[in-house]
């Protein structure tokens, strides 16, 4: 009984203290984050901050890992059907979006690239390369602006840009 109620206190308190570092994340950039201001408004001791996280990287880390491990990626789904449903998860716990912006210090988009199903047709690295560099800084706009389209709609931008569909405006460019 007691592990159980001791379980239940550290659960609430990693949930309080990455509730608290996303929360910030809205207004501040991570370097400006500190342990101490962490600890003061999730209302826990540093001795608990530093029970679960070595520094606010590390809880960024746990915060995108759990994220990441709790959407099943189906290696034999469509890329679509991933990409849209990490999309809706972003769409459901827009705190969490703030972490595609967290530059140097999480690497939220680069393991989402990493999840991409090995069905996915490519001539060369540098397709994939160009490919996920885009999808990354529509995900960045799209999370800025305040996620106008719904995760099915861009999806459909996403996809329609990467196989280059309706960019007339390059045509004579190209």
């Amino acid at each position: 009984m007691v592990t159980t109620k001791q379980n239940r206190r550290a659960q609430y308190s990693r949930q309080m203290i990455e509730a608290t570092v996303l929360k910030l994340l809205e207004t501040k950039p991570v370097t400006m984050i500190s342990v101490t201001e962490v600890c003061q408004q999730a209302d826990v001791n540093r001795t608990t901050f530093y029970r679960h996280y070595t520094d606010i990287p590390q809880c960024l880390e746990s915060i995108e890992l759990e994220f990441l491990n709790s959407y099943p990626f189906d290696k034999h789904a469509s890329p679509m059907t991933n990409v849209e449903g990490i999309l809706t998860a972003f769409y459901q716990q827009p705190q969490l979006s703030n972490l595609v912006f967290v530059e140097g210090k999480t690497k939220l988009l680069e393991r989402m690239r990493m999840t991409t199903p090995e069905n996915v047709p490519t001539a060369n690295p540098y397709q994939m390369i160009y490919i996920w560099g885009g999808v990354k800084d529509i995900i960045r706009y799209w999370v800025k602006q305040g996620m106008p389209e719904t995760p099915k709609e861009l999806t459909r931008i996403i996809f329609d840009n990467v196989q280059a569909k309706k960019l007339p405006a390059l045509e004579p460019w190209c």
